[in-house]
């Protein structure tokens, strides 16, 4: 019984810089061949080396294994080499579901060829709260039917190459202004309210036949259940989600090391209780051991069921045994757009120099998705498109503002900026930068006939704050306020665009990634059309779908 209870719980890798990818594989493969641990959550790593630690622990596993990651935005965003795709609401704002499937599709590919077999994603969540700090711009945006349809097609594309999708966080994440890594947010909506807007995505998942649903640590008070978050509510979790929504696959809670749930509850009690809540696989126990014995003492103690162990180690097995039906499929599935089937086309699995050669189709998906997505919010000094002789190192000037310059990677900005204006630099300010250093950029600024400032913030856990520092507005303004004809690029979420000066026109890609950096330079200097539309509102600045013609 204990080796089952094991089979329940995906702990962690983690492959990052800094790591010891010795002492990590170590460590998972005493959790597999001494408790039976039925997984691993991978974060970090390359393309090279990290599909060896995984085909190790496949090996050496008596059982299957779960193995997946956090892939909103593709593989790369946890495997260098991997694609890296821009944020859901870039891909929402331009509009093309069919590009959802396309991501989901790559995503599917690449992971597969890496040794995964769940990708937690996509974001299901309907953002109705613009500053939420965890949500932001990995939502599709604001109305439920869009976020529905881009899920749905994102699941098909996914698990047509046999790697199950994952629709996060039910009942829904996207109303919360607070970060559930490092306490609980509490959603004080009714069932009504739910029905037509949060938990509308989700329906559409399950229909579209997802594998996975992960629960949100989240407390619905309106629900009638109180303080508990979601993933220990059997009245959620049993009720809404199997019953209600008819949902049969893998129910997998986020991390149980979040600080929703772990500032009150240990790792035994939590994992405990996310069983009787209906909750099939246990993700990231604080401690493995723990959570074993104390599901263990439960069963004995009559607390929990051996039969309810059974049910979830039945849909399990049954997961294992859909990833292994799964072969390559022929070609995309009819419907598509032709132009989105036509860069599907001679996409397949690989390793090695197939995967190599593929990366370009794969990067090109990401390219199209974020040239589609660029947002033209406000241009009344008609800036947009830009001159590039206007922007002669002598007459302009650049500027990138981030949260760390150590952090954020301006090489595709920087690249094609100089293409087309060589020798204009782009110096950085972050939140350490010296009051010196910012006069120096605000001079500068005063002495040029125009500027561009490119804002950069992700959405980040454990921050507990959605946007750039105040300090970074506090700096965008001085900048603006000595140039009169600047333009904004924001690389960010929804919520810091009401905080732009009203005189400054504004385009939004929605995330620093490099496809979103080169497309935004392109609609900036009228290479390609600025049409993406804001998929929410942020009151008061902006309406859900504005953009310029």
């Amino acid at each position: 019984m204990k080796t089952k209870i094991a089979r329940l719980i995906v702990t962690g890798v983690s492959c990052r810089e800094g790591d010891d990818p010795a002492e990590q594989y170590r460590r998972l493969r005493g959790e597999i061949l001494d408790l039976g641990v039925g997984g691993c959550i991978v974060f970090g790593g390359n393309v090279d080396s990290t599909p060896e630690l995984i085909g190790d622990l496949v090996e050496v596993s008596p059982h299957p294994l779960i193995v997946a990651s956090d892939l909103e935005r593709g593989l790369g965003q946890q495997l260098e080499g991997g694609t890296v795709f821009p944020s859901q609401m870039a891909l929402a704002a331009g509009g093309v579901p069919d590009l959802a499937f396309a991501q989901g599709w790559v995503t599917g590919i690449e992971a597969r060829t890496v040794g995964m077999n769940l990708v937690f994603a996509p974001v299901a969540d309907v953002l109705t709260e613009p500053s939420n700090p965890i949500i932001g711009a990995r939502s599709y945006g604001q109305d439920p039917m869009a976020v529905a349809d881009l899920c749905s097609a994102f699941v098909q594309g996914c698990q047509a190459w046999g790697v199950g999708a994952t629709a996060k966080h039910f009942p829904g994440h996207g109303a919360t202004v607070l970060d559930s890594h490092i306490e609980l947010p509490v959603v004080p909506a009714d069932r009504a309210t739910m029905e037509e807007r949060d938990l509308v995505p989700f329906r559409a998942a399950v229909a579209a036949g997802v594998r996975a649903v992960m629960t949100a640590h989240v407390a619905f008070p309106g629900l009638g259940t109180g303080e508990t978050p979601a993933t220990l509510s059997r009245e959620i979790v049993d009720g809404m989600l199997r019953r209600d929504l008819g949902f049969g696959g893998l129910v997998v809670t986020d991390a149980l090391i979040m600080g929703a749930i772990a500032r009150t509850l240990g790792p035994g009690e939590a994992a405990v209780r996310a069983l009787e809540a209906g909750c099939d696989v246990l993700l990231v126990p604080g401690d493995v051991v723990l959570a074993v014995d104390a599901i263990l003492a439960a069963v004995l103690s009559g607390r929990l069921s051996e039969e309810r162990i059974e049910r979830s180690l039945g849909r399990i097995a049954e997961f294992h045994e859909w990833t292994g039906l799964c072969e390559e499929p022929d070609a995309p599935v009819d419907g598509l757009r032709p132009d989105v089937s036509c860069m599907l086309e001679g996409m397949r699995r690989g390793d090695g120099a197939s995967r190599a050669e593929g990366s370009q189709s794969h990067n090109a998906v990401a390219l199209e998705i974020a040239r589609r997505g660029v947002t033209l919010l406000r241009d009344a000094g008609g800036l947009v498109p830009c001159d590039p002789k206007a922007y002669a190192p002598a007459r302009a000037a650049s500027f990138a503002l981030a949260e760390s310059a150590s952090r954020v990677n301006l090489l595709w900005l920087r690249s094609e900026i100089n293409a087309r204006i060589p020798g204009l630099e782009i110096p950085v300010a972050d939140d350490a930068t010296s009051d010196e250093k910012i006069g120096r950029m605000e001079e500068t600024a005063r002495r040029a006939e125009c500027i561009m400032v490119a804002v950069f913030d992700d959405v980040a856990a454990w921050r507990g704050r959605s946007g750039p520092s105040d300090r970074l507005v506090s700096v965008l303004g001085r900048l603006a306020g000595a140039c009169p004809r600047t333009v904004v690029v924001a690389f960010t979420g929804p919520s810091f665009l009401a905080a732009v000066p009203e005189s400054c026109a504004l385009v939004c890609c929605y995330d620093g990634s490099p496809a979103s950096q080169t497309a935004a330079i392109e609609a900036l200097f009228g290479d390609v059309p600025a049409e993406g539309r804001l998929p929410v509102a942020v009151p008061p600045a902006f309406a859900m779908g504005h953009r310029l013609r």
